[in-house]
């Protein structure tokens, strides 16, 4: 019994640290400073775009990220307000 809970510990502890590492939210990328339309028309637009397309680059995490990096790009090109 304790073996089982050993083996169930070693497996659950690295995956926690996988999921956790495994969320791109865009909602961490700073917007306050820049113009919103220009954000939600082009910037949002093209996220959504990005993240519907599957996995264009090999897992789901990897889309993500890259979507999240094309994203945070764009806000950078958006006029300030």
């Amino acid at each position: 019994m304790n073996s089982l809970k050993a083996a169930l510990t070693l497996i659950a502890i690295p995956l926690v640290f996988t999921l956790s590492g495994c969320a791109y939210n865009i909602s961490d990328v700073d917007i306050t400073k820049v113009d919103p339309t220009c954000v939600r028309q082009q910037c949002l637009a093209n996220y959504s775009s990005c993240v519907s397309g599957g996995n264009q680059i090999g897992f789901k995490t990897e889309t993500l990220r890259a979507c999240q990096e094309a994203y945070k790009i764009c806000v950078q090109t958006c006029p300030s307000k």
